[in-house]
């Protein structure tokens, strides 16, 4: 009995040993991770150490979209990270969040064997709400700094943008151009991802002044956070050809809209507002009536007014020795040539085309006209005949899209027939 006594008294203390060992190295492993400055550290010698696996343990996925392990491995692939020698950090600030958690946010720089920086972010920490052991805290690194966030595509207004084959969300438009690219070209540069939790003053700023330079033409989108991986994007719009193209969002903000040229479609529209443009003009000019033209001409009335009337002197001018009456006049075999695209500022969001129209004419008059031969006075005989006057002409015209069709802006037209 004294001998089962003493074992069982030995195998207590062993026990006993044994879990302030054990407890004490558990301790000492989470250690590390009760303060911010600790976890951040252990969290990039773990990038450096290229062990995405763990590294991915040290993720809080609560706030932001959750990233799988295999999504985690490529995004830590695309930065580089195990590239790097070592890293420094310097904290930002610890804050409290509006949800009532902890913060703490660091810059961290990655240098080479030659302590040069070569990538920069911001990366954020936050307090978890259990404890190691019941009274160590643990910190935990939020994800976005594996993300490009703020990245930015613009295309023309009245475009739908897809991304991988979904469209793109419209909450996502914002205010805001290519210019405004420097913030997501350095993220690209750097790595700089947005805090997770609250917009402060200098960002509400920054878009402020980015919808004072916003063109009304065209839509930005700003995306909240995607992997650094190429995807494909296709902008689909009414008037302009449909853009395929691969994105790689490490290569910061794009601008689709330059490279989207006239639809077919958008081009024989033109011609034929053009065609009925030029009959309206000459037709007010032969008429001497000006009262329809309002509505096709709202734009530009006094301009096309002055046309008309110019072309009116000429169709009933008066001259002393021809004496010439005017019958008709015909326009026919079109031609038009097309500017590219132009986006505007105006606040109905018009993109502007300008066309050089082409067009040959007939002017047709009764002139008097001599015979050859000599009347019995002795003046040469004439009669009056319908003469033509053919030739080419090239109107200019400033046309633009908005309210979803054309409106003419401007005319150039000259006055036919054009003397030679």
């Amino acid at each position: 009995m004294k001998v089962f006594r003493r074992i069982l008294i030995k195998l207590v203390i062993l026990i006993v040993v044994i879990a302030l060992f054990g407890g004490a190295a558990y301790v000492n492993h989470y250690w590390p991770q009760s303060s911010s400055q600790g976890a951040l550290e252990e969290y990039l010698s773990l990038l450096i150490e290229n062990n995405a696996e763990e590294a991915y343990e040290r993720l809080d996925q609560s706030e932001s979209t959750v990233l799988t392990l295999t999504e985690y491995q490529a995004a830590v692939q695309a930065w580089k990270y195990a590239l790097y020698e070592s890293c420094q950090t310097e904290e930002i600030s610890v804050r409290q969040g509006s949800n009532g958690d902890s913060y703490a946010d660091y810059h961290v720089e990655f240098l080479n064997s030659s302590d040069e920086v070569q990538l920069e972010c911001d990366i954020t920490l936050k307090k978890q709400s259990d404890a190691i052991l019941g009274m160590l805290d643990q910190w935990k690194v939020l994800p976005d700094h594996c993300l490009v966030t703020g990245l930015r595509i613009t295309v023309p207004a009245g475009s739908t943008l897809y991304l991988d084959g979904e469209e793109a969300d419209s909450a996502w438009i914002v205010a805001g151009e290519e210019e405004s690219s420097e913030q997501s070209d350095t993220a690209a540069e750097t790595g700089d991802a947005s805090e997770t939790d609250g917009t402060d003053e200098t960002e509400a700023t920054d878009e402020t002044e980015n919808s004072e330079n916003t063109e009304a033409s065209k839509v930005c989108y700003e995306l909240p956070g995607i992997l650094p991986q190429e995807i494909s994007v296709t902008v689909r719009h009414p008037i302009l050809e449909s853009l395929e193209a691969m994105l790689d969002p490490l290569d910061g903000d794009v601008d689709y809209s330059e490279s989207m040229d006239w639809k077919e479609s958008a081009n024989s529209s033109c011609m034929e507002l053009a065609v009925s443009a030029l009959k309206q003009i000459y037709t007010a000019a032969v008429t001497l009536e000006t009262d329809t033209l309002d509505e096709m001409f709202s734009e530009c009335l006094e301009d096309v007014t002055a046309i008309v009337e110019s072309q009116s002197e000429e169709f009933y001018r008066e001259d002393d020795v021809t004496h010439p009456e005017f019958e008709s006049v015909g326009i026919y075999d079109y031609e038009a040539d097309f500017e590219e695209p132009i986006f505007t500022d105006a606040e109905n969001g018009r993109i502007t085309a300008v066309m050089t129209f082409t067009y040959h004419y007939a002017v047709h008059n009764t002139e008097r006209v001599e015979t050859g031969d000599i009347w019995a006075d002795g003046e040469n005989a004439w009669e009056y005949q319908t003469v033509s006057y053919t030739g080419k002409a090239a109107a200019e015209f400033v046309l633009s899209y908005y309210e979803d069709e054309w409106h003419i802006e401007a005319v150039t037209l000259p006055v036919i027939p054009e003397s030679e």
